[in-house]
């Protein structure tokens, strides 16, 4: 199912614990052009903030044996990986590696991952296990 919406709206209109599982890849705030001017905030303290409202709203609507899968920019996952890890579960850190086919900074290195925490709401919990497959042509 897709709903088109605001985010924290739409959230908020749902029941407590209906979802099973969660993969969130919302905005990342380092200023892509979506058409929309909607990847920037005024700080990253505004952007952190706006993130802890709808990640509490997802894991308000998770099951509670269900799991989240959230991902954001490297340079913010610091701040919401400590927010996590102090409320939730955290159960594990995945990176996902990728090439970037020479888009990179000519000055700085690059980062070639994001970040992506799998979470759940207590250590005791169930969890889902997200599996993601790559079909290839077979010679």
């Amino acid at each position: 199912m897709a709903i088109l919406g605001d985010s924290l709206f739409t959230l908020k209109q749902m029941k407590d614990k209906c979802i099973n599982l969660i993969f969130a890849d919302a905005p990342y705030n380092i200023g892509k052009d979506f058409g929309n001017n909607s990847d920037k905030w005024e700080s990253i303290k505004a952007y952190v903030d706006w993130c802890k409202q709808w990640i509490d709203e997802c894991m308000r609507i998770l099951k509670d044996d269900g799991t989240m899968y959230f991902m954001t920019a490297t340079q913010h996952m610091p701040y919401l990986d400590t927010y996590l890890s102090e409320k939730y579960n955290v159960l594990c850190r995945i990176i996902w590696t990728y090439d970037s086919s020479g888009v990179q900074s000519k000055k700085i290195f690059g980062s070639l991952y994001e970040p992506i925490l799998m979470i759940n709401k207590t250590p005791k919990a169930r969890h889902f296990l997200l599996l993601q497959f790559s079909w290839g042509v077979m010679r």
